[in-house]
């Protein structure tokens, strides 16, 4: 009985100090987590880790299908895809980075600073990009090494880190050939130009939360650029239908007409008479106030003739008759 009683305990004993192993493991595992997730500021072996999570894909699967492509092309898409994605995501956080920094401008520079009171010029940049979700480490050596991705100077875009004096001053570069940073005790933080004298200093660019520069084949850009507009026309198609209006009725339109007709007059409506005017005007012409005439009241008066002179052997007629009225005949001719 005791035998078995010590070989119980032993059971629970050992069954105890598994579970404690676990958790330690889970809780050391956990840890190496959580130190990777966060950024060395001292030693600068750290690298940049975003705060959120990578945007997914936007590629259509329905369009995709429809393609048909081979298992290497598909790889190849999809991968662009990631890439191009992280691309704009950078894009968006240097804009917020640099949106950071303007509101810092004017401030005093104070070495060792981090804000919001004071920056020194590190200080600025790390907070900056802090800003926009990105980590990056907190002096400008380990800046310049922690941040993968190399820029050249003529290839600087706004947001980028900009080095000189042997990486011991730092800004943001923001466009037209301007950098923002904060000089040196006693000054303020400003946005200055890359003068002559500032790029014989230049000692290099790193863009913060960009991923790894790489070289895309043609056809595979294309065939992407290709996928965006059939998705595109996809979404137009399957676009529900506006409710308020359908092809069976038209667009309504606004009325021309100011006069309101009550809602319960059911009467015809009568046909809009001429003006008498109207009717009397000739084509093309203008209607007169006063009403129309025939035609013969509008001829003109006839001109009048000249008298003709009398001739001086005229002798009317009743000088050679009894009468005025007496008929006259024709030889033979007997009157009725």
């Amino acid at each position: 009985m005791a035998s078995a009683r010590q070989s119980s305990g032993d059971d629970a004993g050992s069954g105890i100090s598994a579970r404690h192993d676990r958790r330690n493991r889970t809780g050391a595992r956990k840890q190496r987590l959580l130190c990777t997730a966060v950024t060395a500021t001292a030693t600068g072996i750290a690298l940049i880790v975003p705060l959120g999570s990578p945007a997914s894909a936007d590629l259509n699967t329905t369009v995709l299908k429809s393609l048909h492509l081979d298992r290497a092309t598909l790889k190849q898409v999809k991968a662009y895809d990631r890439y191009r994605t992280r691309v704009a995501e950078q894009r968006k956080s240097a804009k917020k980075a640099l949106k950071f920094a303007r509101k810092q401008i004017g401030k005093p520079y104070r070495w060792g600073a981090t804000g919001p009171g004071g920056y020194d010029c590190s200080g600025l940049a790390m907070a900056a990009w802090r800003e926009a979700g990105v980590q990056i480490p907190r002096v400008t050596h380990a800046q310049y090494r922690g941040v993968k991705r190399k820029v050249k100077l003529k290839d600087l875009k706004p947001g980028d880190l900009v080095f000189f004096r042997n990486r011991n001053h730092v800004g943001l570069y923001v466009e037209g050939g301007r950098y923002l940073h904060a000089p040196r005790t006693g000054q303020q933080i400003r946005i200055d130009k890359l003068t002559k004298s500032r790029k014989r200093q230049f000692a290099g660019a790193v863009r913060p939360g960009a991923p790894e520069q790489r070289t895309w084949s043609p056809s595979v850009v294309e065939l992407v650029e290709k996928i965006d507009r059939m998705s595109a026309e996809q979404r137009t198609d399957e676009k529900p239908p506006d409710k308020e209006r359908t092809p069976e009725t038209p667009p309504a339109t606004e009325p021309t007409s100011t006069e309101t007709t009550p809602a319960n007059d059911h009467s015809p409506k009568k046909p809009p008479q001429p003006d008498t005017a109207e009717q009397a005007a000739p084509p093309g012409g203008t209607a007169s106030a006063k009403p129309a005439r025939s035609p013969r009241e509008t001829r003109p008066e006839p001109r009048p003739r000249p008298a003709m002179p009398e001739a001086r052997d005229f002798r009317p007629w009743a000088m050679y008759t009894d009468t005025a009225f007496e008929v006259l005949s024709a030889p033979g001719h007997q009157p009725i």
